[in-house]
C-alpha cells in the first residue's frame, strides 16, 4: 500500500496544466488578480512543476495552450527499477492533456491520439539514437497540430487550418513508417544475437563431448550439421542486406531471441537430414562421391548447406522420395521440382522461416 504521505505529494499532468492555466490567467495584462492571489498561484505552480519533475524527470519542452486548460510536454524520464535497466538510456516521455482544446476538432483529436500511441511504442520499443529522434518528432507533430487549434481566434483560419492538419497528418504518417524501420533494425539485431546464442549452444556439446573423447562421429555427419546451420544464418544475412527480412518488433525481445536461437537448430536439422536421406539412397536425385573421400564431404557439405540456406527447396528435393518423384543418378538433369525450387527461391526464403511474422 502507498504511504498517503507520497500520494498526496504526487501530482499528474492534467492537475499541472490546470494550475499553470490559473497562474497564467492571474499574472497576465488582463488579469484583476491581487497581488497576494498571484504570488499564491505563482507558488502552488512552482511546487507543483517541482512536484511533477521529481517523479517523470525535468521537463524537456513543453507548449502550454494560451486559450484553454491544454497542453503537451516531453520529459526526460525517470531511471526505471533493476540494475540492467539504469544502465540504458533513459526513454523521454510524452505527456499530453488537450480534451478541452480538441473538443470541437476530430481531425486533430485523432492525430494527437496517433502521437499519444506513437509515443507509447517509442518509448517501448525503440532504444538509443532512434529512440530519441522519434520522440522529438513525436512531440514536434504535437505541438503544431495543439498550435492550430490554440489559433482559432485568427480570421483567416479557415484554409489554412484544413492544410496544417493534413500536413501534419502527413507528417505523422512519415514518422510512423521511421519508427517501423527503427524497430524492425532493432529486432534484427536481437534475432541476430538468438542465431549466435543457437550457434554456441549448437557447438558447445559436441566441442566438450569430443574434448573428453566420449563420442567418435563421422566428419561428414559433423559437417553435414554446420554446414546446415551456417546456411540458415547466411540466408537470414543475406535476406536483411536485401531489405526482405521483417520481424514482429512489438512482441517481447526474449521471444524474438528465442526464434532466432532456434534457426540454426533448425538448419542443422535439415542438413542433417539431408545427409541420411542421400546417403542411404532414399533420395536418388544426386551422384555422390565414393565413400571416405574428401569430395564426398565437400559434396554433402554443400548440399547441407543448400538445405539450411532454403528450408523450401529442401523439402522440395529431399520429400520427393517420399511420393516416388525423387531424381535418379542416371536423369540428364536435375529433378524438376528441385529445379524449379531453386530457380524460384531467389532471396533464400522459406516457408517453414521462424521468423516473426509482422502485423
Amino acid at each position: 500500500m502507498d504511504d498517503p504521505t507520497t500520494t498526496t505529494q504526487r501530482i499528474s499532468f492534467p492537475d499541472l496544466v490546470r494550475i499553470h492555466f490559473r497562474w497564467r490567467e492571474a499574472v497576465g495584462k488582463d488579469s484583476n488578480a491581487s497581488e497576494d492571489e498571484q504570488k499564491r498561484l505563482d507558488e502552488a505552480y512552482r511546487e507543483a512543476l517541482a512536484r511533477f519533475e521529481d517523479e517523470h524527470g525535468e521537463m524537456i519542452s513543453v507548449y502550454w495552450c494560451s486559450h484553454v486548460e491544454s497542453a503537451v510536454a516531453l520529459t526526460a524520464g525517470k531511471p526505471t527499477t533493476g540494475w540492467l535497466r539504469r544502465l540504458l538510456s533513459v526513454a523521454p516521455r510524452f505527456h499530453r492533456v488537450s480534451d478541452w482544446a480538441t473538443k470541437d476538432e476530430p481531425d486533430i483529436a485523432r492525430a494527437l491520439h496517433d502521437c499519444d500511441e506513437l509515443a507509447i511504442r517509442i518509448g517501448e520499443v525503440l532504444r538509443g539514437r532512434n529512440r530519441r529522434i522519434s520522440i522529438q518528432l513525436v512531440m514536434t507533430s504535437a505541438c503544431h497540430l495543439l498550435s492550430v487549434v490554440d489559433a482559432r481566434s485568427d480570421e483567416h483560419r479557415g484554409p489554412l487550418h484544413k492544410e496544417a492538419v493534413i500536413a501534419e497528418q502527413r507528417e505523422i504518417a512519415a514518422l510512423r513508417a521511421y519508427y517501423r524501420d527503427a524497430a524492425n533494425g532493432d529486432a534484427q539485431l536481437v534475432y541476430f544475437l538468438g542465431m549466435t546464442v543457437g550457434i554456441a549452444l549448437l557447438a558447445l556439446p559436441y566441442l566438450a563431448a569430443h574434448k573428453l573423447a566420449l563420442i567418435d562421429v563421422e566428419q561428414t555427419i559433423i559437417g553435414s550439421i554446420v554446414a546446415g546451420a551456417l546456411g540458415a544464418i547466411v540466408s537470414v544475412i543475406a535476406r536483411i542486406n536485401s531489405g526482405t527480412f521483417a520481424l514482429d518488433f512489438d512482441v517481447a525481445r526474449g521471444y524474438t531471441l528465442f526464434l532466432g536461437g532456434l534457426r540454426p537448430f533448425l538448419g542443422a536439422v535439415f542438413g542433417l537430414l539431408s545427409y541420411f536421406m542421400l546417403t542411404s539412397g532414399f533420395v536418388q536425385a544426386f551422384e555422390l562421391p565414393a565413400s571416405g573421400t574428401v569430395e564426398r564431404f565437400y559434396f554433402l557439405s554443400v548440399i547441407a548447406f543448400a538445405a539450411g540456406f532454403s528450408e523450401r527447396w529442401a523439402q522440395d528435393t529431399l520429400t520427393g522420395g517420399l511420393t516416388g518423384k525423387g531424381g535418379d543418378a542416371n536423369d540428364d538433369g536435375p529433378p524438376p521440382r528441385a529445379a524449379a525450387a531453386v530457380k524460384s527461391d531467389r532471396r533464400g526464403a522459406s516457408a517453414t522461416d521462424l521468423e516473426i511474422p509482422k502485423r
